[in-house]
């Protein structure tokens, strides 16, 4: 598969995700999803939403601890720790408030 069918297949994800959201209450819904737990994070921006801090359980980020910033934020609910970027599902851990490395 090429460049735009690997990206067609990440926007068609993103989509039954966000189906997924709105068929069901977004705890119940993404409770047995695998995602990376996103520690210290904090809002950031590029030109668009994103997320940065310390990323465990990446697929391809891998590591532990490891900073990053996400792709652009698509879905975010801090009462129920997730946030979805178009790649990928992340499960939020502490806030960078709450103290951190990255302060």
């Amino acid at each position: 598969m090429n460049a735009v069918g690997r990206e067609i297949q990440r926007y068609e994800q993103l989509i039954d995700d966000l189906w997924r959201v709105t068929l069901a209450p977004l705890c119940k819904s993404l409770n047995s999803i695998e995602a990376p737990l996103l520690d210290y994070w904090q809002l950031a921006s590029r030109t668009v939403p994103c997320l940065m801090g310390l990323s465990t359980g990446h697929p391809k980020l891998t590591g532990e601890g490891r900073p990053i910033i996400t792709s652009d934020l698509v879905l975010f609910s801090e009462s129920a720790s997730l946030a979805r970027t178009q790649s990928r599902w992340y499960r939020l851990g502490r806030k960078i408030d709450d103290g951190g490395p990255l302060q």
